[in-house]
């Protein structure tokens, strides 16, 4: 058996976070219109409608003809209405991430059943005489004690979810894992959504303590709110947990394919660099090099490389190369070694080492076009004399496509100057994020 469920499991999961997570500013900044034009339309209808009246006491009013108040109600409702949106939508949304972990957790314990039968197999849960009947076959009794089973774990709460994770695996889950107590926060928040309209309870005080969380800015009976950062941080949090957890079962309970796991953590690890998401990228590669098993030196060594390479695109050279020559790689092959010459910066080694790899070396074209160890290379034009000599052709630039909802707020951004002017500080596109990237290297 190998590790392909739990890896279309992990991968539907973040796949599913992405979507809700591009879907916030999106509908955010749709809600501006929709909030203005249900303001404007209520302060019009004021200014020739209503009449401001005050009292002998100095008490302050409205007067209002009677045939004019339906149409009052309707656009001052209209106008509560807008502003809740930008309450109710994060909030929801927010809900919805961690309703897609919990789905997340109840397909993975469904796999771990499969992965290891006698976990299932030595429930003590019972079964009726006259259930046994109705289910007709030992494999449908199991599928039903399997679901009662997730059932059972996933009413408890999310800590207990992980108390028995570890006693089932025998194994610690929580150990040098410093996003814990972001996700208790979070599962606890999520909570007085669902529950308290965000009010915090002495219930969420209590779990949240318990699991040392800072609260010191939080107080029984506060409303609490979703904001974009908080949000992202959440992201985060369960992104980050989500592979964290699913890799640990792989190697714990799947020994023998640990070369798709390395494979497979690389990938989502490639791809967060490739987005610059470094933070995620940073914490995840920090993961994988602390495994004390890989299933080679050279997947073991693509861990290194990476997590080197997220220093280099986030101009911290020193770091890079604390991090890549901690290896001697002078009996690696040549890729390897072309990644240790570019993140020590020895760009003329580099160039003749190039031209020895050659067309049909271990670095072929796609990598020099697509490869984010090369990004600061490929804007001199040695480097794109190097690649013309190696491969006879002109060196052309690889435009991946941006997310869609990036190119939707760059092209609303465009064509509303309100919002242009609302966002312009909070909102960074690829061609503005080019030229800073240019103004620091120029530093």
């Amino acid at each position: 058996m190998n590790g392909k469920k739990l890896h279309q499991n992990l991968i539907r999961f973040l796949r599913h976070l992405d979507s809700i997570k591009d879907t916030l500013p999106m509908t955010m900044l749709l809600i501006g219109p929709y909030q203005k034009k249900a303001h404007d339309k209520l302060v019009k209808f004021m200014d020739e409608n209503v009449e401001e009246i005050e009292n002998e006491e100095g008490v302050k009013s409205i007067a209002i003809k009677y045939e004019d108040s339906k149409v009052f109600d309707q656009l001052s409702k209209n106008s509560e209405i807008s502003i809740l949106a930008s309450k109710i939508i994060p909030e929801s949304l927010f809900v919805s991430l961690i309703s897609q972990f919990d789905s997340f957790l109840n397909q993975l314990l469904r796999i771990l059943f499969e992965i290891r039968p006698e976990y299932i197999n030595n429930s003590e849960r019972n079964l009726t005489f006259s259930e046994l009947i109705e289910l007709n076959s030992i494999e449908n009794a199991r599928e039903f004690m399997i679901e009662k089973e997730v059932e059972s774990v996933l009413r408890k709460s999310h800590s207990e979810h992980f108390d028995y994770l570890e006693n089932k695996l025998n194994m610690p889950l929580r150990k040098n894992l410093p996003v814990w107590d972001k996700f208790i926060e979070i599962t606890e928040r999520r909570n007085l959504f669902v529950h308290c309209d965000g009010v915090v309870s002495s219930q969420y005080l209590k779990v949240c303590e318990k699991h040392n969380v800072d609260l010191s800015d939080i107080k029984v009976n506060q409303r609490l709110s979703i904001d974009p950062e908080y949000f992202n941080k959440a992201y985060d949090c369960l992104f980050e947990l989500a592979v964290k957890l699913t890799h640990t079962l792989w190697r714990k309970l799947l020994k023998e394919d640990l070369k798709n796991a390395d494979r497979h953590l690389n990938d989502i690890c490639f791809e967060l660099l490739s987005n610059r998401q470094f933070g995620l990228a940073d914490n995840l590669l920090k993961f994988a090099c602390d495994q004390n098993n890989f299933f080679n030196d050279a997947l073991k060594n693509v861990f290194v490389v990476n997590r080197a390479l997220s220093m280099y695109l986030q101009n911290k050279p020193e770091d890079a190369k604390s991090i890549i020559n901690q290896k001697d790689w002078s009996a690696s092959s040549d890729d390897f070694k072309l990644a240790h010459l570019v993140l020590n910066e020895n760009y003329d080694e580099c160039y003749t080492l190039m031209k020895k790899i050659g067309k049909d070396g271990e670095v072929d074209k796609e990598n020099y076009r697509t490869w984010p160890l090369f990004l600061k290379l490929r804007k001199e034009d040695r480097f794109k004399e190097t690649y013309k000599e190696i491969f006879g052709e002109e060196y052309k630039v690889v435009d991946i496509p941006q997310r869609p909802i990036q190119e939707i707020i760059e092209e609303e951004i465009k064509n509303n100057p309100e919002l242009r002017e609302k966002v312009k500080d909070k909102v960074v596109s690829k061609k503005q994020l080019k030229e800073k990237e240019e103004k620091e290297e120029k530093k």
